[in-house]
């Protein structure tokens, strides 16, 4: 997040699926773009996405999934 830092966005970094969906869901937060690991712990990002999908104030956030997996 650094580098997205140093040209002045605002971030939100979290450790696991579960927070990530805590932020979201957080009315007092606004979000114009998601960064969403698929390998999170306690909620995949796969589960994120499909919650985030299901949400209609979530629904149209653009998410790029990334992943540290080398397969």
């Amino acid at each position: 997040m650094d580098i997205l830092t140093m040209c002045e966005y605002e971030t939100i970094a979290v450790e696991n699926g579960q927070t990530a969906m805590d932020q979201l869901n957080n009315e007092n937060n606004h979000f114009d773009l998601v960064l969403l690991d698929i390998y999170m712990p306690e909620m995949d990002g796969f589960e994120v996405l499909t919650l985030m999908k299901e949400n209609p104030r979530l629904k149209d956030i653009p998410v790029v999934v990334m992943s540290a997996d080398e397969k």
